[in-house]
Formats: C-alpha cells, sequence, structure tokens
C-alpha cells in the first residue's frame, strides 16, 4: 500500500509540473501619451491625481500601467498594455482612453515629466513640461 502511495504521489507530481502553458497569449506593448492635464504648481507632500489620455488601438489592447521611470526630478511615462494575440482585434472605438496616476511631490524644487509621444523614423520623441513646487 505504502509503494501504491508513493507511485501515485510521484505520478501527480509530474503531471502538475507541467511546463505547457494554457490561456490567452499576449505581448506588452508601449502607447504614446496622448495629452495631460497637469497642475502649473505642486505643493509639497500633497497627492495629485494626474490623468493621461491615450489612444487604444485595438480592442486587444488592454491597459496594464504606467512606464514610469525615475532619474532626479524626472519623470519619464508611458502607457504600458498587454496586447492579446487573437485573430477577433478590432479597431477600439472609445478613444481617447484616460488613465490616472497618483503623484506625490517630494524635496525637488520642480518636476520635469518627459511625455513619451511615440518614435520618429526610430527616435523616441518626448514632450517636457516642468512643473515647480511650492512650499
Amino acid at each position: 500500500m505504502k509503494k501504491f502511495a508513493l507511485l501515485l504521489m510521484v505520478a501527480l507530481s509530474v503531471i502538475s509540473c507541467s511546463t505547457e502553458v494554457e490561456g490567452d497569449k499576449f505581448h506588452l506593448e508601449s502607447l504614446p501619451i496622448d495629452s495631460a492635464i497637469l497642475p502649473i504648481e505642486f505643493k509639497k507632500d500633497s497627492i495629485y491625481e494626474l490623468p493621461f489620455n491615450y489612444i487604444r488601438p485595438t480592442t486587444c489592447h488592454v491597459f496594464e500601467g504606467f512606464y514610469y521611470e525615475r532619474n532626479l526630478n524626472v519623470r519619464t511615462i508611458a502607457i504600458q498594455t498587454s496586447v492579446l494575440e487573437q485573430n477577433n482585434c478590432e479597431v477600439a472605438t472609445v478613444n481617447p482612453i484616460t488613465e490616472i496616476l497618483q503623484f506625490k511631490p517630494g524635496n525637488e524644487t520642480s518636476y520635469v515629466f518627459k511625455l513619451w509621444k511615440g518614435k520618429v523614423n526610430g527616435v523616441d520623441v518626448f514632450e517636457e513640461i516642468e512643473i515647480p513646487v511650492v512650499p
């Protein structure tokens, strides 16, 4: 009986360790910021909800979050999406889409937001907006 139980446990272990992944296949894709509504100044330690608009190309593009890179007082931002690899994708009819990024300024005297606008001839293009921080 012990041998049967051991054999059953080994068989279940092998079956449960299958390397095949079931479900939808997808890949990540960054989308450009179409527009943003940013304040003319920040107050230190206040929390801001910053709306960013983007164009969703197809119904298979699903918002995953923001590409957000910090470097001193510079914040580089783009939209991060998952693209479902399906053959029934349609052109998205509801555009632009607005997503909110929460931002809390710290000890910097200003912040530079670099909004990714896409690529032109293979080169990344950014819109830069500097916003001062007041006490």
